[in-house]
């Protein structure tokens, strides 16, 4: 069984590797080169074809081998699946894992971004939605005393500055309860996972709401934290300094999907932005220095403010 997974693994980091495709002959010759080939085993086509089912059963992708192609087995829609996030993620991550797998000289020359908790509770959150289920969980936030026991119906999840939540409903929310750092729009909250200290799938079942998508709940937010009746979307507008070629930086990876460049001159940029001015998106200008001047709204430029004024205060 093993050997079969690992086989699945190795087949799709090719075929990831490969836009182009490779034969079944490439294939086979290639296997039993492969250093993950640790059984010195043949790939049989019929073994090599029920594991391309078996790939695209489990990644929802298509693999296709035709004449005109030269027989090469390669994925179809390439350009598609790199346009979906999720599958693209998910794709390369099993390839880059086959790939460190197959040159065992890599492992120790690849590091990855650390989540230190969270993992452990990832599968169980993602199984409950797939089934619809709600989840029971004891949850303790940093502004409460004593853990909390809640019933929640998981909608979806997202990684965040090294941490993984899971977003949803929850269903014994007391009446009087005060949201803290939990997001309520809608009944909708977040949770972090590294500070679940117990999770279970109940038995109970719910209905997701056809409206509801991931992309749509989060197009205003900075990252995690969504609160509509707390934050107005703004256009933000940014003077960024030509200073540690910060400007290049944004160009290169945007703070939000709005993101867009404005204006240019030769000392610095200006770059607006639509999005909610929340907590996190105050601290990620900030941690930029004095390379990014907020110019627009006024009230976020005095936030901005405030905070720096008090910094500098722990400084004197």
């Amino acid at each position: 069984m093993k050997d079969y997974m690992r086989r699945q693994i190795w087949i799709l980091s090719e075929l990831y590797q490969n836009p182009k495709g490779l034969t079944y002959k490439e294939f086979a010759d290639r296997w039993e080169r492969s250093s993950q080939n640790v059984l010195e085993t043949s790939l049989p086509k019929r073994t090599f074809a029920d594991c391309l089912r078996a790939i695209e059963d489990t990644f929802d992708i298509d693999i296709s081998s035709d004449a005109r192609n030269g027989y090469r087995y390669r994925i179809v829609q390439r350009d598609w699946l790199e346009n979906d996030r999720v599958k693209d993620w998910l794709l390369s991550a099993f390839a880059v894992n086959g790939l460190l797998q197959d040159s065992r000289g890599l492992r120790e020359r690849v590091m990855y971004e650390d989540i230190p908790s969270g993992n452990d509770y990832l599968l169980t959150v993602l199984q409950a939605m797939k089934e619809n289920r709600v989840l029971t969980m004891t949850y303790q936030d940093y502004f409460d005393e004593e853990p909390r026991e809640i019933l929640l119906e998981p909608y979806c999840v997202r990684v965040f500055r090294q941490r993984w939540y899971v977003i949803g409903v929850m269903e014994n929310e007391p009446e009087s309860e005060e949201p803290s750092e939990l997001t309520n729009q809608g009944g909708i909250r977040r949770y972090a996972l590294d500070r679940v200290q117990r999770l279970e799938i109940t038995s109970q079942t719910f209905k997701m709401p056809h409206q509801f998508s991931v992309d749509s709940y989060f197009a205003d937010a900075f990252g995690i934290i969504v609160e509509a009746e707390e934050y107005d979307v703004e256009t933000i507008r940014l003077k960024v300094y030509d200073v540690n070629h910060r400007r290049e930086y944004l160009r290169s990876l945007a703070l939000h999907h709005s993101q867009r460049e404005t204006e240019q001159t030769a000392d610095y940029s200006i770059f607006e932005l639509r999005l909610a001015p929340t907590y996190d998106f105050i601290q990620a200008i900030l941690a930029m220095g004095n390379e990014v001047e907020v110019l627009a709204p006024e009230y976020v430029r005095l936030e901005m403010k405030k905070r720096i004024t008090a910094m500098c205060h722990l400084y004197k």
